[in-house]
């Protein structure tokens, strides 16, 4: 039988291999429970912004660290740097203002000569989290915990409370915190307000239908929302240098570890802004919508999540199927997911899970190992190429959420929408 490994052992590996090289002198505060790291490229003022909300935040009964993050490429322009610099040196000084809370240790953390190559938000996470758990590591608090915020994401006031009444249960190894994106306001146009709202439509429908179809790791996968514990975090390898989708990466390893879930005593407000700094997720969407090259407000079918949830609850009958009479069984399923299980030789990984699996709850976190958020995203993108036509949003987000005790009385709209959806998640007017 093999022991577990320490987690002060496991995380000094994690350190070795993955050994920061952009530090803080100031040694870490024993009492440091939590450590949230801000990536920070040309931010100007939202950052001190978001540093304000922090600010503002009920303490919580240990101390906090704030890691902000000035990140620039190998290449980057010198001017560019120096607006870094400066924007550093603001943050130095307002940690040493009355501002700044007792409790809270804030900290700039400059990294301008990062490889070129994996530059984006992966590589300024990791930077700041590898910083991060090397502090808890000094501090002999493998299970500290880390959060991730961005540079536009101002926070509820009982940001950090939430948190820590969170991980008081020592079985709590990481969360997806409840997010808002404003939807109204005088910071951008009407358009930007109502592509930010038909995309957190999308988010809201999408985790729901998964959750209907019984994936066990459906959850948001945002990465200004998520907090895990240093331990798990260098568990599974740490951030990767992703320069976007890092998070989904991420939370993909963290979650089947088990003590994940959600947050949703607490908000993030992400910023609805435009970008182009990404190819995909919530600026890249929208700055699509407003040029009219994606626009906003269609949709997975719902009959493809209908399709999975088919499957799911006929996975446990693959564990002892022999091989040679998948094909057939596959025939209790809808014509597309037949297809892509056969097109894409799921029998071959299936052969692999039956293997390497003892007993049925073996087969079937191996399945959904194999099966899993990835494969899911594939298979739906394959169905919707192949057989199914995208559905309007407003229409397949009322229908699945008419499969729940949500009150739908008076829903005219997308935005009206959204708020059933928005308080369905945190459980305050089903």
């Amino acid at each position: 039988m093999t022991r577990k490994k320490d987690p002060a052992i496991l995380l000094e590996n994690y350190l070795e291999k993955h050994n920061p090289p952009y530090r803080i002198d100031k040694p870490a505060d024993a009492k440091t429970g939590l450590i949230v790291v801000i990536p920070a490229y040309r931010e100007d003022e939202l950052i001190f912004t978001t540093l304000k909300s922090l600010f503002s935040c009920e303490p919580p009964s240990f101390r906090v660290e704030v890691i902000v993050v000035l990140n620039a490429p190998e290449d980057e322009l010198p001017a560019v740097v120096g607006e870094q610099k400066a924007c550093a040196a603001r943050i130095r000084d307002l940690a040493r203002t009355d501002a700044c809370p007792r409790w809270l240790d804030l900290f700039a953390l400059e990294a301008y000569d990062l490889r070129k190559k994996h530059f984006g938000a992966g590589l300024a996470r990791k930077t700041g989290l590898d910083e991060a758990a090397r502090r808890f590591h000094n501090i002999e608090t493998p299970d500290g915990v880390l959060a991730c915020l961005d540079a536009d994401s101002p926070v509820a006031g009982n940001y950090f409370t939430a948190i820590e009444e969170w991980f008081s249960n020592s079985h709590h190894a990481g969360a997806s915190i409840y997010f808002e994106h404003p939807l109204e306001g005088e910071n951008f146009p009407d358009e930007v307000y109502e592509a930010i709202t038909l995309y957190e439509l999308h988010l809201r429908y999408y985790l729901l239908a998964l959750k209907q179809t019984r994936f066990p790791y459906a959850y948001h996968t945002v990465g200004s929302c998520m907090a895990f514990r240093a331990i798990n975090y260098a568990r599974v390898g740490g951030m990767p240098k992703k320069q976007a989708g890092e998070d989904f990466y991420l939370l993909q390893k963290l979650i089947p570890l088990g003590g994940f879930d959600e947050l949703n005593t607490t908000t993030v407000y992400p910023s609805p802004r435009p970008s182009d700094r990404v190819i995909f997720g919530t600026g890249a969407s929208v700055k699509n919508h407003l040029q009219g090259t994606q626009k906003q407000g269609t949709t997975y079918n719902p009959q493809a999540f209908n399709d999975l949830k088919t499957f799911f609850l006929l996975a446990p009958e693959l564990e002892a199927l022999p091989p040679e009479e998948f094909e057939d069984w596959t025939y209790q399923l809808t014509g597309p997911l037949r297809s892509y299980l056969l097109n894409s030789n799921f029998e071959k990984e299936l052969r692999i899970i039956q293997q390497n699996s003892s007993n049925k709850k073996t087969f079937l976190k191996r399945f959904f190992g194999t099966f899993n958020a990835f494969t899911i995203i594939r298979y739906l993108n394959y169905a919707h190429e192949h057989f199914y036509a995208k559905s309007d949003l407003f229409e397949a987000a009322i229908a699945t959420i008419e499969t729940t005790d949500t009150d739908l009385s008076d829903i005219l709209d997308e935005k009206e929408l959204l708020t059933a959806y928005r308080r369905m998640e945190k459980g305050d007017g089903g």
